[in-house]
């Protein structure tokens, strides 16, 4: 019975195996070893699966997107385990950038709910619930990109609370190097990742062409997605479920607001005699990290400054939305905006919120954090 169930599951992994060399289009030698070694951890032999997985785990992150595959595909416990197994080992848990020393986090594949259940106080229609699994596994930013990180690769800040911005006096005898990048414009977040691609060794995620510039800022640009592992902006899937952090409720932190977990806008509260804000409002950014993180290590997921994903948004999109890795519409005239800022109010800032803003658009109160796929 044994053989007959190997049998069936190392049928099953070489019709997975071959699918990725026919989807990746691989015919390079490495290419086809990764796959005899990944059709391996199904083999009949322990000795051939031991071998297999050993190989994949001293190979790397060249490895991740073959196993990772098989991993969300196969019905084997015992491939999907070996295959976790090589994941876990290949992928520190954390990454820095080599030339800005920013932190990123990794977020293994999983399943959950996004959006949020009709009875969620603050729901929007655009929110419906639906199951969406990751299957592969990414890196993101464990907070979202200061002002001096965005200096050092861009070469300029243009935050509105900075000492030179036009919200100087916010910020007054402040140091404002760890404060998050604002007045962004989504084309701006992913030349700021391409950028830091190349100074780290990677290749570009994405290309920019018909490039018009307003100042520092660009407005328009024709944009390719390469699919390369460069530095990105996380799909709008991607942030829920590491906003969330194996969480359902409204906020990480809980089901509902309270003082001292984000900077938002304050709700006002009774007191004896009138009314006074729950929370102090400090009408500007704060230094990154300054509240507690969640549960999987990211600052700053709620309020601060919102931050732009790669999505394209359209407020119908979750009905007709792929359960596996969605990327969102493939076209639209606005880009999604996630997590709420200094300057909404909490239901804004919920897991579920969405928004959304024109790409050459930039406000005070929009940043980004970034992503990388192994």
């Amino acid at each position: 019975m044994r053989n007959i169930v190997l049998l069936g599951a190392a049928v099953c992994l070489g019709l997975i195996v071959t699918g990725l060399l026919v989807v990746h289009g691989a015919v390079d030698p490495q290419t086809a070893q990764i796959a005899e070694w990944v059709k391996q951890l199904g083999d009949d032999s322990f000795v051939a699966r031991e071998t297999a997985t050993k190989a994949l785990r001293e190979l790397g992150e060249k490895a991740v997107p073959a196993v990772a595959d098989v991993a969300a595909d196969t019905e084997d416990l015992e491939v999907r385990r070996r295959a976790m197994s090589i994941l876990l080992a290949v992928l520190q848990p954390t990454k820095r950038s080599e030339s800005i020393g920013c932190s990123l986090l990794r977020v293994m594949p999983g399943s959950f709910s996004m959006g949020s259940p009709p009875s969620e106080p603050g729901r929007q229609a655009d929110e419906g619930a639906h199951r969406v699994r990751i299957t592969r596994p990414f890196y993101l930013g464990a907070n979202e990109v200061t002002q001096d990180e965005y200096d050092r690769v861009m070469k300029n800040n243009p935050s509105h609370f900075s000492l030179k911005g036009l919200g100087s006096d916010k910020v007054k005898h402040l140091k404002t190097t760890r404060y998050p990048v604002e007045s962004v414009t989504w084309f701006d977040a992913v030349e700021f990742c391409n950028r830091l691609s190349a100074l780290d060794g990677f290749p570009p995620f994405y290309r920019l062409s018909a490039v018009v510039r307003t100042g520092n800022n660009i407005t328009s640009a024709t944009v390719q997605i390469l699919g390369r592992n460069g530095y990105r902006l996380p799909t709008e899937a991607e942030w829920e479920y590491a906003c969330r952090g194996d969480t359902l409720s409204a906020f990480h932190f809980g089901p509902s607001a309270r003082s001292g977990v984000f900077n938002v806008k304050p709700i006002m509260v009774v007191i004896a005699y009138g009314m006074e804000p729950a929370w102090p409002d400090l009408g500007r950014t704060a230094e990154v990290g300054s509240y507690r993180p969640n549960g999987w290590g990211f600052y700053d997921m709620h309020g601060n400054v919102a931050e732009w994903c790669g999505d394209w948004y359209d407020a119908n999109h979750y009905a007709v939305s792929s359960s596996r890795d969605p990327l969102g519409p493939d076209k639209g005239e606005r880009r999604v905006v996630r997590g709420g800022s200094w300057l909404t109010t909490a239901p804004a800032a919920r897991s579920a919120a969405r928004t959304s803003q024109r790409p050459g658009d930039r406000h005070y109160t929009i940043g980004f954090r970034v992503a990388r796929q192994p």
